[in-house]
Formats: C-alpha cells, structure tokens, sequence
C-alpha cells in the first residue's frame, strides 16, 4: 500500500491540523512534501509550474507569506497544484501572517478534490521542519515495507486527470520513487522522454548520454562519467506492439536493488503499452495479462484506471485459431466476437494473448442458454472462414480459477481436440477431464491396461473393430445419438443399432446408464489418446 493524505493527518505533527476543504482527495496517495514560497509569486505560476505539468503527487506547504493579500494570485497557484496531479496544500501561519483564507479558494479546493488543510491558527510557533520530518519518514518507511512499486504507479496514475495519464508522468513518478533519472529510448537510443533527478540534471543526462562511446548490453550497467559514483543500468522492452525500446536508469551512490529495477522496467513497459499505441485495445491486453498471470493488485488498478468493472466478471472464454489466420482475427474476428457478447454481456473485455483471444465477461442472467450462445458463435466464426476452437470456462471464482483454467487450456488443447475431433467448441470442464486422462496415461503401463479393461469384452469377437469404432464414435463424436453416429460412419442406423446391441450384450450393462457408463468412457478415451482417432 501506500501512504495518503489521510493517513498523514494521523502524524503527531498534523494531528491537531483541519481539513477545510477537498475531502474528495483524501486517498490520495503522497509521494513527497515541499514548500511552497518565492519572491516572486508570478514566477510560480509562469514557470515553475507551467500549464498541464504534472508535478509529483506532492503535499505542499505554505503560509502565502509573499501573496498574503493577493487572493487571485493565492488561486492560481492553488489550481496550477492541482491540476498538475498534487494532492493538497498545508496552510501554516492562518491568523498570524495570512489573515484568513478566502472562500474562493475553500470553493476550488471542493471542485477539484485538492484537499486544503489548516495547521492550529495564531500559532507562531509551527515549523514547516516538524511536519517534513514527519511525513518524510511516514513515506520511506511505507515504502520499505510495501516494496510494490508498479501497484503504488498504477494507483497514483488512477487517480489522475486523463490528460495527465501520460508516459511523461509516469517517468516522473518513478524517479522519485527510486530517486533516479529515468530514460525512455528508441532502437537507436534517441531520447523520447526522460525524468531527472533531480529535475536540475536533465541538461547534464541529455549531454552524458549522448557523449557514451558504448553502452552496456540489456540487463547490464555500466559507470556513468557525466556524474561521479554513479552508473547506468539498460533494459531492452518489446511492447506487444509497435517498436522496441530501450529504458536507461541512471543512480548515483548506493545502487539500485535488482527488484526495485525490475519493477522499475515492468511499469514502462506497462505504460508504453497503454499510453504509447493504441490505448484502448492495448490496456485491455494489460489488464488480461493481470488476470491471467494471477496478478489481483494490478488487476484492480487497471480496470480502475479504465473504468471496468472486474468484480462481476466469473466467465472466460478462449479462442484459438491458426497462427496464419490470428492476424486476421484480431482485425475482424475481435470485432465479431465483441459486438455478439454485447448482446448478452454488460461488460466484455477481449483481446489476443500469447496467440490466444481471451474474452472476459459478466453475464445477462436472464440471457439464454450459454452453451448455446458459445456453440453459436462459434458456428458463426466457422462461416466467416476461421478455423479454430472455442472453450467456456464458467464459475470463476477469483485469478487463481482464472489462471487454472488459462494454463489447462494451453496445456491439454491437442489432447482435447484429440478426443472430440468432431466438436470445435468446448468446456473446460473437458479439459479437466483431459487431463486426468493425461494423467492415467503418465502413470504408466499398468495403469493404462487397467482403465482399458471394461474394452476386452469387445476383443476378440468377429466383429470387435467394428464394434470399438462404433462405440468410440457413438459415445465421443455423435453424443449418443444413433442418427448422428450412422452419418459419421456413413452406415444405416439400423446397422448402428444392431452394433449398439451386440456392444450392450458383450458389456452385459446399458452403455447409456450412468455410472455405468464412466469406466467405459474413460476407456474409450483413452483408446483414441493411444491409438489415434480411428485405430483400435
């Protein structure tokens, strides 16, 4: 977690301070404090602040003391703060030097949630260093303890203005977070974006960077000679479109913890895929891949920063289709599929990952049978010219589930597509099923000989070929239905139904009976795994 403004407020140092306005942005997450006075107050709002900047998430400090009567230029500076992403302001001094605070600014402070708080009024004695200390100790040591730096970034930027939720911003957040320049890079290692620290260094790592005879390769570090004691660590990223990028971090003194920098590396890459390309379909890929990779904290806070709600989402659906064709499929089979769940679906968040179209979704309760719907689609998807499979996966509870049912999926697909060739549109309730087929297979010889025995009575008839291909087929590829079973064996039902027969008096049990039935067909599963569709 990290720490907000209302957690501040519980410091020994603000404890008897007042919030007055803007208790909108009370959880809103602090990533430093400064103080905010100039000689020259237009200064502020002219350069150090300049229009649609983000500054950092600060907590600032000031008692007007060089606008004490100046209330317009009180309000600028106040809305520059917050517009460039701020999340309050400590007024110290109220009653001494500043003789009262103006409605107008109590007015914005509510308008933009920018959380305006008054020390104890008429005290002299306040010192801006007590309330530093404090809060600077309260955000290093939540910070050591939570070490979670891409949860902390993708909370922070949520709460952002959209015109701010910019890869810029995102730099400048992590390099106050781990106190370094941060660099954004193309293949040729040409600045795109970059955040100094502190900030005054920009001109010194443009010039440094550009005056390198070599950099190191990806993953490594090498000695940076425009500052002393300090070194360069490069990653290579590949977003999951476009160019590739190159991310260069620069620390001086104690270095960088191999975690902090991974992670450092995982928020670019993140933002580069969100705010550099195609924003809407790459962050849906983002928020699949939390999903999938069981990931609940960034999970939350992407769909949070794209306004989805997650909670009610307990239905995963996955489509795979040739590689030759997933191009295709992402141009117009995504729409396809989109636009039909909508149908049925309050929320739908689809896209390709890792050569799969992931589709999540809530449900319509009172929409039709789901079953169906999936057969439907999938039906549809075949008459546009895709070939491919499509599997339901219902009732997941949470990522966990999610993650199973992915890695099942990935896992036991041939094996499935094996057994039901004549299907196209699965469960995954059968990949389950696959896989404890799979896994009376691994178990070894004699395992497999005893699941295969309730097929022996079948062997060594006159007919037992026939009769095992009749029942494989019956039971696996026709849903026991004998019409069905005749056309895929281009035979005459009554020739089924006289197989069928002699099957039942072999057996000496219904083949239809449950649970009779589930030794048989796990033995006939089995058979085809073994033996290949067809064979005995």
């Amino acid at each position: 977690m990290s720490v907000t403004v209302a957690d501040l407020l519980q410091l020994p140092s603000l404890r008897q301070a007042r919030v007055i306005a803007g208790e909108g942005g009370l959880m809103k997450i602090v990533s430093s404090i400064s103080v905010l006075e100039s000689t020259d107050p237009g200064v502020l709002v002219d350069e150090v602040f300049p229009t649609g900047e983000y500054f950092g998430g600060e907590l600032v400090i000031t008692g007007f003391l060089n606008m004490q009567e100046n209330v317009e230029l009180q309000y600028q500076n106040m809305r520059r703060l917050a517009e460039g992403g701020e999340a309050g302001l400590i007024l110290f001094y109220v009653g001494v030097y500043l003789k009262a605070i103006d409605p107008r600014l109590i007015r914005l402070a509510d308008e933009m949630d920018f959380v305006l708080i008054v020390m104890p009024e008429g005290d002299v004695t306040l010192r801006y260093s007590e309330v530093i200390s404090d809060v600077m100790e309260a955000i290093f040591r939540d910070r050591t303890k939570s070490g979670s730096i891409v949860a902390e970034i993708l909370e922070r930027v949520s709460v952002l203005p959209p015109y701010q939720r910019t890869i810029p911003t995102m730099l400048k957040m992590l390099s106050d977070r781990i106190s370094a320049s941060v660099m954004l890079c193309d293949s040729g290692l040409h600045i795109i974006n970059m955040a100094a620290w502190p900030r005054s260094l920009e001109p010194v790592m443009k010039r440094g960077v550009e005056e390198l005879e070599g950099l190191p390769l990806s993953g490594q570090s090498s000695e940076f000679p425009a500052l002393s004691d300090s070194r360069l660590y490069r990653f290579s990223i590949v977003p999951d479109r476009g160019q590739s990028r190159e991310v260069l971090i620069v620390k001086e003194g104690i270095p960088p913890a191999p975690d902090s920098l991974a992670q450092t590396v995982d928020v670019i890459r993140l933002g580069v895929n969100i705010w550099g390309q195609e924003k809407g379909a790459v962050a849906v890929r983002e928020l699949i891949r939390a999903i999938i990779q069981d990931d609940p904290i960034q999970m939350r806070q992407l769909a949070r920063l794209f306004h989805i709600n997650v909670a009610d989402i307990h239905e995963m659906w996955i489509l795979h289709c040739p590689e030759g064709q997933q191009e295709r499929f992402r141009r117009e089979g995504l729409v396809l599929l989109r636009e039909y769940l909508d149908h049925y679906c309050d929320t739908v968040v689809a896209d390709i990952y890792e050569g799969y179209t992931v589709a999540f979704m809530d449900w319509i309760e009172q929409a039709a049978d789901r079953d169906q719907i999936c057969r439907e689609l999938w039906e549809q998807l075949v008459k546009e010219g895709f070939c491919l499979t499509l599997t339901r996966c219902g009732s997941l509870a949470n990522t966990a589930d999610v993650r199973e049912a992915f890695l099942s999926h990935h896992e036991y697909l041939e094996s499935v597509r094996k057994i039901w060739p004549e299907k196209g549109c699965y469960t995954i309730q059968e990949f389950r099923f696959a896989a404890r087929c799979q896994d009376i297979m691994q178990k070894g010889e004699e395992a497999l000989k005893d699941a295969l025995l309730p097929l022996e009575a079948l062997r060594n008839v006159r007919e037992d070929k026939a009769l095992l291909q009749t029942l494989e087929v019956y039971l696996l590829d026709a849903d026991s239905s004998v019409t069905r079973c005749a056309q895929l064996l281009f035979l005459h039902k009554n020739t089924v139904k006289y197989r069928l027969n002699r099957i039942r008096e072999r057996l000496s049990y219904q083949i239809d009976k449950f649970p009779e039935v589930f030794p048989l067909y796990y033995a006939v599963v089995l058979l085809r795994l073994t033996a290949g569709e067809g064979e005995s």
